[in-house]
């Protein structure tokens, strides 16, 4: 998500544009829990990435085992009757959090009815999400659970959720998507040839926190110069929606 005209301090990344960008993902944490699992984990795909068995042995001697291969465990559901994560701590103001998007409508909540059958086209998830944002709007809830005990909410390892009965979600703002032809080929080729999302792209006050983040902090910037120079295409980061075409 790319929010625009946001007034504030920000980090040197998005000093220049005032955007902040926000990340999500299907699950509350994530499998690259802090550096030294992600050099491990990457060290092992990159290995054995044409020997799926031999990659899931590896795995297997891990303690963390579960969480590795909870990646390839993805609900089987309309994607918009999911909750999204950050996955990682992030600052808010003087407090530190995690945040989620909820959704909000009955009907978004009866779509995780719907499941995706092995005679289901390969693109059936677009076409369901294209539909559906034809006719309806898409609420959700905007969620952030604080961190009150450091000893029992780790910020530096991502690889667990914090206790949402100890710790409670609280809703602190409403997003609202309205209905519209949600997909055009010029906006996916735009999204895909020139814009990237960084977590650090923002306020100072939403800093981005532990080893996962910072680790984003330099592969980022690194991977996407890379991606852009192999590809001949530069990067935009666009200051208004009126610069996303489609």
């Amino acid at each position: 998500m790319k929010i625009f005209n946001v007034k504030g301090e920000m980090f040197d990344a998005g000093r220049d544009y005032a955007t902040q960008d926000i990340e999500f993902n299907s699950v509350p944490a994530i499998e690259l829990a802090d550096a030294k699992t992600t050099r491990e984990i990457l060290g092992i795909r990159l290995m054995y990435d044409n020997d799926k068995p031999e990659m899931y042995e590896r795995l297997r001697e891990r303690p963390d085992y579960e969480l590795q291969v909870s990646r390839d465990k993805a609900p089987n559901k309309h994607l918009e009757s999911m909750r999204w994560y950050s996955q990682t701590a992030y600052r808010f103001g003087d407090y530190v959090m995690k945040y989620r998007l909820v959704p909000s409508t009955e009907t978004q909540r009866r779509l995780a009815e719907e499941k995706v059958k092995p005679e289901d086209a390969d693109d059936i998830l677009h076409r369901w999400l294209q539909n559906f944002h034809s006719s309806h709007d898409a609420e959700f809830l905007f969620e952030v659970q604080l961190l009150e005990n450091l000893g029992d909410q780790p910020v530096e390892y991502a690889g667990s959720a914090w206790d949402e009965n100890k710790y409670p979600w609280q809703p602190v703002a409403e997003l609202v998507i309205p209905k519209q032809e949600s997909f055009s080929y010029a906006r996916k080729s735009f999204w895909e040839d020139h814009m990237r999302l960084d977590p650090w792209h923002g306020l100072v006050t939403l800093q981005p926190l532990g080893s996962s983040n910072r680790l984003r902090r330099v592969l980022y910037p690194a991977s996407s110069s890379l991606r852009r120079k192999m590809n001949a295409r530069q990067e935009i980061n666009v200051r208004s929606i009126d610069q996303i075409p489609g």
